[in-house]
C-alpha cells in the first residue's frame, strides 16, 4: 500500500525549494504524491505559475484558488 504524501506550494519562490524534494517523492515506489497548487500560482498578474509546474511534469492534484486580486493587507 502506498503512503500518500500531500506538497502545497503557494509561490515561485517556494516551489523552487521544493522541486528536488518533490522530484524525489515522485520516484519513491512506495509514495503516491498528492501536489496541492494554490496563492500566486493561479494569479495571471503572478504569471499562472502552475504552468511550470505541470511542464517539469508534475501532476496537480488539485488548485486552490484564494483569488488573489492584490498584495494589499487585506488580499493578503
Amino acid at each position: 500500500m502506498k503512503r500518500k504524501i500531500g506538497v502545497i506550494t503557494g509561490t515561485r519562490a517556494e516551489y523552487g525549494l521544493l522541486y528536488w524534494l518533490l522530484k524525489e517523492l515522485e520516484k519513491n515506489p512506495e509514495i503516491e504524491l498528492q501536489l496541492f497548487v494554490t496563492g500566486s500560482h493561479l494569479s495571471p498578474r503572478f504569471g499562472l505559475t502552475y504552468q511550470q509546474i505541470e511542464a517539469d511534469g508534475f501532476e496537480i492534484t488539485d488548485k486552490i484558488d484564494l483569488e488573489l486580486t492584490s498584495d494589499t493587507p487585506l488580499s493578503i
